[in-house]
């Protein structure tokens, strides 16, 4: 993964988060991010805490992982009918 832009935006519309899946609301922090993952041009918003989840992640961002697949701010994966 090559990472080109990570950075603390408020935001204007309402996104899910790509580490829990769950809303981010209008006007709610959040980190944004860029990045090119096997080829292909990515982008995503996460929570501040999923942020700091995942970047502590063994494999962490750069290996991947599913979209929602963690509970909210930490490594602890959801069930299937969770997601």
């Amino acid at each position: 993964m090559t990472e080109l832009t990570e950075k603390m935006v408020t935001v204007r519309k309402e996104h899910k988060c790509a580490w829990c899946g769950e809303w981010i609301g209008i006007g709610d922090e959040a980190i944004y991010r860029t990045y090119i993952f096997e080829g292909d041009f990515s982008a995503d918003y996460m929570h501040p805490e999923c942020y700091e989840a995942a970047k502590t992640y063994p494999g962490g961002l750069d290996d991947g992982f599913d979209f929602g697949m963690f509970q909210r701010g930490s490594h602890k994966e959801k069930s299937d009918e969770d997601r």
